[in-house]
């Protein structure tokens, strides 16, 4: 009779805590954190001045919780890039980098950019 009890009552905790299954290690909501991010292509080379080419940034682990970006360049009067990774070459000049960072900021990846028309 104790045993039984004492499952109730552990069982009951359990459910109480939101724990569907005592025994689950954790839930389907637990945060999944970054551990890194790349960037493709690593090198962009314009031929033009006001051509454009898209950078695209990969997360890992691919399911992880925060998936937010934020992309910079070393020189905006020379390639700027937008919130969505779309390069634009503005000036002649090289050894540029655009850089997209996680938002924990932990993480971050470059492209070598250059602007030679």
């Amino acid at each position: 009779m104790t045993r039984i009890l004492s499952f109730r009552l552990i069982y009951g905790v359990a459910l109480a805590l939101g724990c569907s299954y005592p025994n689950q290690p954790y839930s389907s909501t637990d945060n999944v954190a970054v551990l890194g991010v790349k960037v493709a292509p690593q090198t962009i080379a314009f031929l033009a001045i006001g051509e454009t080419k898209n950078l695209t940034a990969t997360i890992a682990p691919a399911n992880a919780t925060d998936q937010i970006i934020s992309w910079q360049s070393t020189d905006s009067t020379v390639a700027s890039v937008d919130a969505n990774g779309l390069v634009t070459a503005k000036a002649v000049g090289s050894g540029i980098f655009i850089t997209v960072t996680t938002h924990d900021g932990r993480h971050e990846a470059s492209a070598n950019v250059s602007v030679n028309p």
